[in-house]
């Protein structure tokens, strides 16, 4: 039997302080526009967000300040001036006071309107619009991937620094300051344990695969320009030490996408493709064949390339997330293979010690354990 393990990179491989303290520092930033007093969002407002759902920075920076500009404009609706930035100097000129806001109540209010699991941004958008629908609400949720989001290119700036700002966008950076994920983010996977993957590696008919829906360069493989692609899950394995690994990263699913006529957040986790991909990519080590591959067994239904490798004998793929949309994106992806005629079993490895995510984890994994090195040991003895 083949095995084939996927594993999630923040929260799994990575402690992402890096992403935590550019998400607070971009919250900060608008709430100081706004002239709240530091907001100072906690790793538990962080972890609550996780677990309902909304695990990419760019979702919860825009639903945060989108829920700070949203109830003050609902409170002082005179307020609202016809532009962005005439709005917030009109909430910082005022001399209403602007309690804290309780994202944590809001954010589950989203989760539950969200029982199917999937891409969060839809959801949040409409719930806020029921507060106060002005019409700077899409300029934040109406497309998170795009740099003209203002709580997205903030919070590139702090995640990347200002000279990595630069050279990956080709633009001036807002203001000066450092790269908080190379300054703040830590491996999570001890050197034991790495050590201990790598030579499971070794053995007939094993594979890994890194994917995440961090940022990322496009595929290693492929001759595409690199303007305008963070390399922050290439930021990740660099710093796992894992240079010889695929990576299925974000940036890898905008590559491909752009191939398809669809959006990136159409085939990133908690959708299939991505998953995909990374299979195809951790068995064959060739990342844009895998995208392709991908890509047409979700589209056309065909097997192809290196997922059609998978025909030939039994297989199990394993899937180490914090999160509950990249098991689901990964069971997805087995329904699809097993559609295709090809024999595979599917199991998750939730990862977390928070409790609130433990919880979602449950709902939807085989097994939840505290961190990845205690979830990999028991699989690879399983495996092996």
């Amino acid at each position: 039997m083949r095995n084939i393990l996927l594993f999630d990179v923040d929260g799994v491989l990575i402690y992402p302080e890096g992403y935590k303290v550019a998400l607070r520092r971009t919250i900060g930033y608008f709430g100081s526009l706004m002239g709240h007093p530091p907001i100072h969002f906690t790793d538990d407002e962080i972890s609550i967000f996780e677990a309902c759902g909304l695990t990419n920075e760019w979702d919860s920076a825009a639903f945060a300040v989108g829920l700070m500009l949203t109830q003050a404009l609902a409170e002082h609706p005179n307020l609202q001036a016809d532009t962005l930035e005439g709005t917030f100097a009109n909430i910082r000129q005022s001399a209403n006071p602007y309690p804290r806001r309780d994202f944590v109540s809001h954010v589950r209010e989203v989760a539950a309107r969200n029982s199917n699991g999937d891409a969060p941004t839809s959801h949040a958008l409409a719930y806020l619009q029921e507060f106060a629908n002005h019409p700077f609400l899409p300029l934040f949720l109406g497309d998170i991937y795009s740099l003209d989001t203002p709580t997205t290119r903030i919070q590139q700036v702090h995640t990347l620094g200002s000279d990595g700002f630069a050279r990956t966008y080709g633009l001036p950076a807002p203001f000066e300051t450092e790269s908080t994920l190379l300054v703040y983010d830590v491996p999570l996977l001890s050197e034991s344990s790495k050590a201990t993957l790598f030579n499971w590696r070794n053995q007939p008919d094993h594979d890994f695969v890194v994917f995440t829906a961090r940022p990322s360069l496009p595929p290693r493989d492929a001759d595409s320009d690199p303007l305008g692609y963070a390399p922050e899950g290439d930021f990740a394995v660099d710093l796992l030490g894992f240079h010889d690994v695929p990576l299925i990263g974000a940036g890898r699913m905008q590559w491909i996408a752009s191939h398809y006529n669809r959006t990136p957040g159409e085939y990133i986790k908690p959708y299939p493709v991505q998953a995909l991909a990374a299979m195809g990519a951790a068995i064959s080590g060739k990342e844009a064949e895998s995208l392709h591959a991908a890509a047409i067994l979700f589209e056309q239904k065909r097997l192809t390339g290196p997922l059609a490798e998978l025909i030939h004998q039994p297989n199990r793929v394993t899937v180490f997330e914090d999160s509950t949309g990249g098991i689901r994106a990964t069971r997805l992806a087995v329904e699809l293979l097993r559609g295709a005629g090809v024999e595979i079993e599917f199991q998750a490895i939730g990862v977390s010690p928070h409790a609130d995510k433990q919880a979602a984890l449950r709902q939807v994994a085989n097994q939840v354990v505290d961190d990845v090195n205690k979830g990999l040991n028991a699989i690879i003895n399983m495996v092996e």
